[in-house]
């Protein structure tokens, strides 16, 4: 959500996290809750906002990746 203060905040505005939440939804859901498959979404996601120039904060440690 956008009013979320954790690692990707400042990427939300940049980067609309929607597409990427429902990939990662539906793909850890159909893998059974794989942290793998949480972990290269996140990747993605972290990837796509330092490309169009939005700062990442440190997101593998909260979430365990």
């Amino acid at each position: 959500k956008k009013s979320f203060q954790g690692p990707f905040k400042a990427c939300h505005d940049v980067v609309n996290p929607r597409d990427f939440f429902r990939n990662c939804l539906y793909d850890v859901c159909m893998s059974d809750g794989a942290k793998r498959i949480l972990c290269k979404m996140l990747e993605a996601y972290a990837a796509t906002c330092r490309k169009q120039g939005a700062m990442v904060h440190d997101w593998r440690t909260p979430s365990g990746c």
